[in-house]
């Protein structure tokens, strides 16, 4: 069973591979992924956060949810450019 899903995985990223927006999506996710396993391992390593006090972490988090929402708008702007601009050189 363990031979069956390790070819199946592997014919399923063959497939992919060969399609360049398959592969070019794949790996972003790859990425993403490693960035994410990297993150993990410093904050576990570093032990971050763990001299703040409960209004330290609070706080801490009020301003991790302020930079989210900021690069939210930042994306929905950029999206919104990208539209107009693709209006606008498609009407000319």
């Amino acid at each position: 069973m363990l031979k069956f899903l390790i070819i199946a995985v592997g014919a399923a990223v063959a497939v992919l591979l060969g399609f360049r927006r398959s592969r070019e999506w794949l790996l972003e996710e790859v990425k993403a992924f490693s960035d994410l396993l990297l993150l993990r391992l410093l904050r576990w390593s570093s032990q971050f956060g763990s001299e703040l006090s409960p209004d330290g972490q609070i706080e801490q988090m009020r301003w991790r949810n302020l930079r989210l929402r900021d690069l939210h708008g930042l994306m929905l702007r950029s999206k919104e450019r990208q539209r107009r601009a693709a209006g606008q050189g498609g009407s000319g």
